[in-house]
């Protein structure tokens, strides 16, 4: 059986918020890549957690650039899991996931990669390959799945092209944003998603993802921390932080493993 991740009515319009296709908004349906000349996957990261309802998360996995990207409505334990495998955080007992790439461990079997294959009547579809006793087997998955095992395995990521849309730079709704001249992504931090992250009152923008030598990733930023404030300038949204981050920042204030402290840049 196919297992997959579906696209909800709930989610449709944050969804939509965050995606422009060409300059117009789009339905479920539009976003199905249907037939067509074959194009090779492209490389995706996860670029954004956000919670958009009670039991529903919405992840984005953008492309290198972090101009398109796939967004994929997952339930709310979905998500905890991909969070605390892509952030590396321990837990009193292996989840799923965890337990799941430990067997495959002592077997001796490899995740080469994970792909999200298509997206057909608001699901979507990925594919888990493994590869043992020297042969690769296409693995159906949900998507949801296939990316928590592959956060925990450093397992390379991959969308059909036709799945990745043009993020939407402009719209004031947005709940990512990618800032090049410190070289990391941040994204919109919930009151519901902090809270299950353990940082209930912490109030900043969740580092989603930070480039290797980049200035944030000098200083000593990680994915997976709470940015409370630049050069001392509260950030408690992403709206303070992009009126902030305009100028030159020097400092960063992180929220860590109930720690907070100050960064300074190199």
């Amino acid at each position: 059986m196919i297992r997959s991740n579906r696209l909800p009515g709930r989610a449709a319009r944050t969804v939509l918020a965050l995606l422009a296709i060409q300059g117009q908004g789009a339905t479920a349906a539009t976003l199905d890549p249907g037939p067509g000349p074959a194009a090779g996957p492209v490389p995706v990261h996860i670029a954004g957690i956000s919670q958009t309802g009670p039991d529903q998360v919405l992840l984005i996995l953008a492309d290198e650039s972090e101009q398109k990207a796939v967004p994929i409505a997952v339930g709310r334990d979905q998500g905890l899991a991909i969070y605390l495998g892509k952030t590396r955080t321990e837990t009193a007992r292996p989840m799923t996931h965890d337990l799941l790439a430990a067997i495959l461990g002592v077997l001796g079997a490899e995740v080469e990669k994970i792909t999200v294959t298509g997206l057909k009547e608001d699901v979507y579809f990925a594919e888990i390959s493994l590869r043992a006793d020297g042969k690769v087997h296409p693995i159906d998955a949900r998507p949801s799945d296939a990316i928590a095992l592959a956060v925990r395995l450093n397992a390379q990521m991959f969308s059909a092209p036709a799945l990745l849309k043009t993020l939407d730079g402009s719209d004031p709704g947005r709940t990512i944003h990618a800032e090049r001249r410190l070289g990391l992504t941040v994204q919109e931090l919930d009151r519901d998603l902090a809270a299950s992250l353990g940082a209930g009152e912490i109030r900043g923008v969740l580092v989603a993802s930070v480039a290797k030598g980049g200035p944030a990733d000098r200083a000593g930023l990680r994915r997976g921390d709470i940015l409370q404030a630049l050069d001392g300038h509260p950030v408690p949204h992403l709206a303070e932080f992009r009126g902030t981050v305009a100028r030159e920042v020097k400092s960063f204030t992180i929220w860590r493993e109930g720690n907070t402290r100050t960064l300074a840049r190199p």
